[in-house]
């Protein structure tokens, strides 16, 4: 049975709702129907377990001759702003250390999330691990389309696994595996759509931030802010896109419709939602980082990473359904009282 068969079976004659879905009864149930289906925990805590103990593939040596071509390039001259220009090689020295190109199997907007992605560990509590370095930009670009890729994949089963959890109580592996493909696809259309979103607003702000740079690097701050804030804004009515791809099977072009129409028609509720999720996901990630990364303890960190945004992400998929189920009926009851 489906999302949407057992949606339309079980709702489709309920009494309207009195108003929006409860909060702590929203968390209830998604961490109880993960509770009970503890196997999607296994997609996060694999994917951690890899980035952790796993080889790594790094960028240090095309980072150092990137840095030498700058010094070069710079050298004997008097910037305006030299400040700015010794903390970006401080900041480019600092990636080439520590960034694993396998991180990207956390695909973005949409992917299985990872504890370690955010550590990026250079050591493990196993011996020295394998490090692969990226010869040239081109298998910068290769790993991160791959990586990205793999990680879609398996974000669209987990995704689905944990909206049946959440919305059918229950698991069905074949119905997933028989809308992988299509979830996939509007994944992948979805992102794409993020993508599109990010580099409008990111590339001329951007270019205004490197110009203020070289100039004044507060005023550079303070644009860098106001480029977050107007992401944040603009992305806000987009925070349910993919919650119709995997609770309705709708296709990417109605999810973004109906997470606009939700946000906007609940949007005091679904604000502290986001809050909430973000606030508790944020305070106990910062107890998961507490052991050192060469620490076994660090796996019990990655197990309740696992669990605890498992849990979170089902309690959207529980308020997703119970807020459009809430303004379904009663749009309806204005319709019907308006057309009396």
């Amino acid at each position: 049975m489906s999302v949407v068969e057992f949606h339309n079976m079980n709702y489709q004659s309920r009494r309207p709702r009195l108003g929006p879905p409860n909060l702590i009864e929203v968390l209830r149930k998604g961490f109880d129907s993960i509770a009970n289906h503890l196997g999607v925990v296994l997609f996060p805590i694999a994917l951690d377990v890899f980035l952790w103990l796993g080889p790594r593939l790094k960028v240090t040596l095309l980072v150092e001759e990137m840095l030498q071509v700058w010094r070069e390039f710079y050298a004997g001259e008097t910037l305006p702003n030299g400040e700015a220009l010794q903390v970006g090689q401080q900041l480019w020295s600092a990636i080439g250390e520590r960034l694993n190109l396998f991180i990207f199997l956390r695909s973005y907007p949409i992917g299985v999330f990872s504890l370690m992605a955010g550590v990026q560990p250079v050591r493990s509590p196993l011996s020295q691990p394998l490090v692969i370095q990226a010869g040239s930009l081109s298998m910068v670009v290769l790993s991160w389309i791959v990586c990205s890729l793999i990680g879609i994949l398996a974000a669209s089963i987990y995704f689905t696994l944990v909206a049946q959890a959440a919305v059918l109580r229950r698991i069905d592996i074949v119905d997933a595996i028989r809308s992988w493909a299509r979830n996939t696809l509007h994944v992948l259309l979805l992102t794409v759509f993020w993508l599109s979103v990010i580099v409008m607003v990111g590339m001329p702000c951007s270019c205004l931030i490197s110009f203020l740079t070289f100039g004044n690097l507060a005023a550079a701050q303070l644009a860098v802010l106001g480029m977050v804030a107007l992401l944040i804004w603009l992305s806000f009515p987009l925070v349910f896109s993919p919650h119709g791809i995997f609770v309705y099977h709708e296709d990417v072009w109605v999810s973004i419709k109906q997470s606009i129409r939700l946000t906007r028609f609940a949007f005091p509720n679904t604000l502290l939602l986001i809050v909430v999720v973000f606030a508790i996901g944020e305070a106990l990630d910062w107890i998961w980082r507490i052991p050192q990364e060469t620490s076994w303890l660090m796996g019990i960190g990655i197990a309740g990473h696992g669990f605890v945004t498992s849990a979170l992400l089902a309690s959207t998929f529980i308020y997703y359904r119970e807020a459009r189920l809430w303004i379904d009926e009663t749009q309806r009851g204005v319709e019907t009282v308006s057309a009396s």
